[in-house]
């Protein structure tokens, strides 16, 4: 669903904080482990999820849901760096994960044996370790599905260019950066305007938009051939379902027509259907954490 997918992304980045002052150290050409590694179960999850924690030699995590660790380790922070443009959102689709992986969250305390970087914690160093205590197995794989063909719509487009300092970059050496005051460039920003859901990104690419689209659970290409970053202000107001012959609600043949209409008719987006080639990330094997 398009307003279900641009949440998932907002909830995702609002839980960014920067931790990462060896953000320069060089990679090590080798993947490093963890020397320690303490991995719990949560037995109460209502409670907020805190931000992660880490300084050059050590990485805390609390009670984080397993599904996002896995997409943050192989998707997010998979190289070992911090993507510039993808900065804190999983985008590739993962298959294969059984329900538990959603519902289960662990607390991970782990210590290096030297100074390592945020990126290399969360990504190559995180996929050791749930490898070794999930045995987690996983492979890539791109493939021909029914997917959204993102293009500019007739008349053009509506799209706003970011005027250069209205948005900053994330810049994980800060150890300033907070939540709220400017906004990050491509940060989703949710709000509520009664059945009103009102979605503004800055300084966002149109790759970058595409994927936060999911509209009946399809991914989204772009094909617009526009370059360059955007400020992006869409607003999606929910519609009752018609009633049905029995007085109840009638199924929508097409429920995502008012969010593909809105992204048409406020930035000159067209999304039709198609198929396209798209990588997923597929969990071959994953076992539930023994209890030590």
């Amino acid at each position: 669903m398009l307003k279900r997918g641009l949440l998932v992304a907002a909830i995702s980045f609002a839980g960014l904080k920067a931790q990462d002052p060896a953000s320069n150290l060089p990679a090590s050409p080798v993947t490093p482990h963890f020397e320690v590694a303490s991995v719990k179960e949560c037995k109460n999850t209502t409670d907020p999820t805190p931000p992660p924690t880490s300084s050059p030699g050590r990485l805390s995590l609390v009670c984080r849901q397993l599904q996002l660790l896995i997409q943050d380790a192989y998707d997010v922070y998979a190289s070992g760096k911090v993507d510039p443009v993808n900065t804190s959102m999983p985008l590739t689709p993962m298959e294969g994960a059984p329900p538990w992986t959603r519902s289960t969250r662990y607390s991970i305390d782990a210590k290096t044996d030297g100074p390592r970087t945020f990126a290399m914690m969360r990504g190559p160093m995180m996929q050791a370790l749930l490898e070794e205590r999930f045995h987690l197995k996983t492979h890539r794989e791109t493939r021909e599905v029914p997917v959204y063909i993102m293009t500019v719509a007739k008349g053009g487009s509506k799209l706003r260019p970011t005027d250069e300092g209205s948005c900053k970059p994330v810049d994980f050496s800060d150890m300033n950066l907070k939540p709220g005051g400017e906004p990050w460039c491509g940060a989703p920003r949710v709000s509520r305007n009664g059945p009103t859901t009102v979605f503004d990104i800055r300084g966002v690419t149109l790759d970058l938009f595409s994927k936060l689209l999911h509209p009946d659970g399809r991914p989204v290409i772009n094909r617009t051939g526009l370059t360059g970053t955007y400020d992006i202000h869409l607003e999606l107001t929910e519609t009752p379902a018609p009633a049905g012959p029995d007085g109840g609600a009638a199924s929508d043949p097409s429920p995502h027509a008012p969010d593909m209409a809105a992204t048409r008719e406020q930035l000159g987006l067209r999304l039709d259907p198609g198929r396209g080639p798209v990588e997923f990330l597929v969990i071959d094997r994953i076992e539930k954490l023994s209890e030590n």
